[in-house]
């Protein structure tokens, strides 16, 4: 299979980790030329990371390529196999993608910005809060995983929005982004030590101080 984007966007981080968990081999590339060639765009014509070619198949879409992953290769499976389990792991994928990291992605525009808009990294910080909020509402004990023992799509979503959350916030003077979310704050700590998790973060961290100096 080949992954076309790079690691430290959140959508290819996803795919990776879904992949990486249940050992299928890979290749991850930047596409020749970037993302708007004419090759690429047959691809994708959204022009977006990530971008799989399995065999004959091609998918855009992280939230369709995941779901396409654990159809093909059931082995080590990341999704839970009760209906309740199965919700809630994608639940909680879902808050991590709409409450977290679309929450903290305004905040990178405004990294650099000379002047901030003041009004809108407040309003963002917010937002990024009340997110980290209602992820701790979700998150399951029992275990360092989001859904308590075992590695899920959840963790897919989860753990580069929270890198994310930890990358930028400390920009904007936000000394512990995860202070006040007790289960946030745990499976943070919990997923920096494994195996897994760790080396992506490990790659993340080198590709975001290389072209970001961050």
């Amino acid at each position: 299979m080949k992954v076309y984007g790079a690691i430290l966007s959140p959508y290819v981080c996803r795919v990776l980790l879904a992949l990486r968990h249940k050992g299928v081999k890979h290749d991850v590339l930047m596409p020749e030329g970037g993302m708007k060639t004419p090759e690429f765009l047959a691809l994708n014509p959204m022009a977006k990371m990530p971008t799989i070619k399995d065999g004959t198949t091609v998918l855009p879409e992280s939230s369709v390529i995941v779901e396409y992953i654990e159809s093909k290769y059931p082995k080590k499976a990341i999704i839970p196999g009760t209906a309740k389990g199965a919700a809630t792991a994608r639940l909680i994928a879902t808050v991590s993608d709409e409450y977290i990291q679309r929450a903290v992605s305004p905040l990178f525009k405004q990294r650099n910005a000379k002047p901030r808009d003041k009004a809108a990294v407040k309003a963002s910080l917010a937002d990024v809060q009340h997110g980290l909020s209602i992820l701790d509402g979700y998150l399951v004990s029992g275990g360092p995983w989001a859904m308590g023992k075992r590695f899920t799509i959840a963790d897919c979503y989860a753990l580069p929005a929270l890198y994310f959350v930890n990358l930028i916030t400390p920009l904007f003077g936000v000394k512990d982004p995860f202070a006040g979310h007790k289960k946030v704050k745990k499976y943070w700590a919990a997923v920096k030590r494994d195996a897994l998790t760790k080396q992506a973060m490990k790659e993340m961290k080198a590709m975001a101080k290389q072209w970001f100096g961050i």
